[in-house]
């Protein structure tokens, strides 16, 4: 038996490759009543009401029209779909709801399956807004070039601003639709091509439908029309499977007596296919008919129609759901400007993206509304410096930061639009090593040297004279009480490795203090590089929970002393990362914890140790720490000498030898067991004639 959850979602494949466990449906869909067992209930309740006339549609002269906002989530690739591809996907969508479809003659008319004859009009309307909830002029697409949310567009994070995504609209005055580039199927086989929420179930704030790119304006793809269906309040053809005989049709099943009982999702056209024989009381046909596979509420490929009593269900709801009847009332076609003319009222602009090294292009691509007619871009230090066409790539041949701007008219008015320091072109080879940044002199961020990637829009990295390994300066992330789920980075410009010998070891070091907030706390440091200029990142070191920290600061935590910063050395950037155009990226995930501050980050080959032109200090890394049993011990010899690596208890006493004798210059690593040793605080020591290191180490 199937039954309906909060949210209905679409796995739908032509090729029938993912029906094996398709959806994950029923265990979402059980974990949800398991929390309310009166959601069932209700929506049965809901659907016999209107079965019985008890609920009817309002009756009204006047079209029925719903603005729509749709919200565009990508990484300036593909996902970023044009405007008329949006326009198709409400061309489609308004087709199938007033039965305008082409195909729409396609449903049966037989005596065992006689559908066309129930197949509706529903007489609704889509139709983009013009005028946003500030009162300002819109085409009825919003778009954000996002780090989150674009590979998968979870069901929260794709919904709000502080997730990566796009934050609703009021759904009061409009219907939202978010379009992401997939959407994450939690693991199970599939692959999911949509999902919208029920219309009096959930948060306000995510109503509506998410919908991948490619599934949004494809004349011969339903997934939209489905997916508004379950908005409006429609379940699955075969929700409730076959019911049973004796039963009311509107109390059973979809709760449409004009869609027989189906026990399970159609993923073929099979003109003979019937699953069920039971004929439940009130049925509109009498007979044991065939499946409905042609309805948009199934999964099959060959979807035509809608019926009249899902009809009755959808205008039932929009008459009777507060939200939706506030939808489609006049008032919100009036706010959203939905009848309003077509005119010009914006010069608008996106690029693929805004930070290249010299020699690459970018994509611009005009997104002014409404009636242009004719546009000029100019490029600063782009190569054309002008275009007048709608998409145009440039190429920016020297480094530097350049402004954009775009004049656009309707052959009657204009608009500009300006954007200065928006493209930043990197020098191709960047800075020559060694690199050294203790965040002393610079300007952060910079568009040049350092950027910050802050998807909330809430707090993020910024320079900080409160703190400092050495000199005045570090870098904080005010992490303090914050709410989880924030990811913030930060990002380097590029750094010339191409003179780094192939053969040599390539260290990147840096310190950072931190302490949690409260023990539980599970944060994350994640450290990634890239070979070219930043298309793409490899991660290189992960350091979280009690790994990060163990100690904790109910208060807002500010490092007071040397021994609160530790030292990390990564040793694993291999030679392929050699390159003119390396660069560096640290993310922070928060959880609703404490601030970290970071600070020295050097970059350099360990032959170059003790040379004249870099005066490092040994770096000394333990890890895992805390461990339980097996503990490597990494330092950086910035010579060939001997030295003695000890372990020592909380009060000092020497516990053991792990190395004494000589080590090469560059990287050593150390393995050793701590499993006989007592749960407590210890102390890995190691030292030379010439320097001395102390890391604390925790054994549990």
């Amino acid at each position: 038996m199937k039954k309906l959850i909060l949210f209905g979602i679409l796995f739908l494949s032509h090729t029938v490759t993912s029906q094996n466990n398709w959806c994950g449906f029923d265990q979402k869909m059980q974990e949800q009543f398991l929390q309310n067992p009166s959601l069932e209930n209700q929506m049965y309740e809901n659907y016999d009401r209107i079965s019985n006339g008890q609920i009817v549609a309002q009756d009204r002269v006047d079209p029925i029209i719903i603005p729509v906002v749709v919200h565009v989530i990508h990484d300036g690739e593909t996902g970023n779909i044009s405007y008329s591809q949006i326009q198709e996907a409400l061309r489609v969508l308004n087709e199938d709801f007033n039965m305008m479809n082409s195909d729409a003659g396609n449903t049966r008319n037989t005596a065992s399956a006689p559908f066309l004859p129930v197949a509706a009009n529903m007489e609704v309307e889509f139709a983009l807004a013009k005028i946003d909830p500030n009162g300002n002029c819109t085409n009825g697409v919003q778009r954000r070039n996002s780090a989150i949310g674009t590979y998968n567009g979870d069901d929260d994070k794709s919904k709000f601003y502080s997730g990566g995504g796009l934050d609703a609209w009021d759904r009061n005055k409009y219907f939202n639709i978010w379009v992401v580039n997939s959407i994450d199927n939690g693991g199970d086989p599939g692959i999911i091509l949509g999902n919208a929420q029920f219309p009096n179930w959930g948060n306000a704030g995510t109503y509506g439908v998410i919908i991948r790119h490619d599934r949004f304006g494809e004349s011969s793809d339903r997934t939209i029309s489905h997916e508004v269906g379950h908005c409006f309040g429609l379940a699955h053809t075969f929700q409730g499977g076959c019911g049973s005989n004796g039963s009311d049709c509107g109390s059973q099943g979809d709760g449409c007596c004009d869609t027989p009982p189906v026990d399970e999702p159609h993923w073929s056209c099979n003109v003979s296919q019937n699953y069920c024989s039971q004929i439940p009381n009130g049925d509109f046909y009498g007979f044991d008919a065939l499946d409905q596979f042609e309805n948009f509420m199934s999964y099959s490929p060959c979807q035509y129609m809608f019926s009249e009593d899902q009809k009755s269900v959808v205008l039932a709801n929009l008459t009777n759901i507060g939200h939706l009847s506030n939808l489609v009332s006049l008032s919100s076609q009036t706010a959203a400007g939905v009848n309003l003319p077509d005119v010009l009222c914006k010069a608008d602009f996106e690029s693929s993206t805004r930070v290249i090294c010299v020699g690459n292009s970018i994509d611009f691509s005009d997104y002014s509304y409404s009636g242009v007619t004719g546009r000029t871009w100019n490029f600063e230090g782009g190569n054309p410096a002008s275009s007048n066409d709608s998409a145009v790539t440039i190429t920016y041949a020297t480094a530097g930061i350049y402004e954009v701007s775009l004049n656009v008219t309707d052959g009657s008015s204009s608009q500009t639009e300006t954007r200065a320091s928006y493209i930043s072109v990197l020098p191709n080879p960047g800075l020559a090593l060694p690199y050294t940044e203790g965040f002393e002199s610079i300007n952060f961020p910079d568009n040049y040297n350092f950027f910050v990637e802050n998807d909330d829009a809430g707090n993020t990295w910024e320079l900080t004279s409160s703190a400092a390994s050495s000199g005045t300066k570090s870098l904080k992330l005010n992490n303090y009480n914050v709410e989880a789920g924030t990811e913030d980075r930060f990002v380097s410009g590029t750094i010339d490795l191409s003179v780094v010998d192939p053969s040599d070891d390539f260290l990147l070091t840096f310190k950072y203090a931190y302490k949690k907030r409260n023990s539980t706390d599970d944060e994350w440091l994640r450290v990634y590089v890239s070979k070219d200029c930043g298309e793409t990142w490899s991660l290189r070191k992960n350091i979280h929970g009690n790994g990060l920290g163990t100690e904790t600061s109910s208060s807002s935590y500010t490092p007071t002393s040397d021994s609160e910063w530790t030292t990390v050395s990564i040793t694993n950037i291999t030679s392929t990362y050699f390159v003119e155009n390396f660069r560096y990226k640290f993310q922070f995930d928060g959880e609703n914890g404490n601030n970290i501050y970071i600070d020295d980050i050097n970059l350099y080959p360990a032959s170059w140790l003790g040379t004249a032109n870099l005066n490092l200090e040994t770096e000394l890394t333990v890890y895992p720490n805390p461990t339980n049993d097996i503990l490597n011990i990494n330092f950086v010899s910035p010579k060939s000498q001997s030295v003695t690596i000890d372990l020592y208890n909380a009060v000092g006493q020497k516990i053991s030898s792990i190395f004494t004798g000589n080590v090469d210059s560059g990287i050593n690593d150390y393995t050793t067991s701590i499993s006989s040793l007592a749960n407590g605080i210890y102390y890995v020591k190691i030292s030379s004639d010439s320097f001395i290191k102390t890391v604390k180490l925790t054994k549990n």
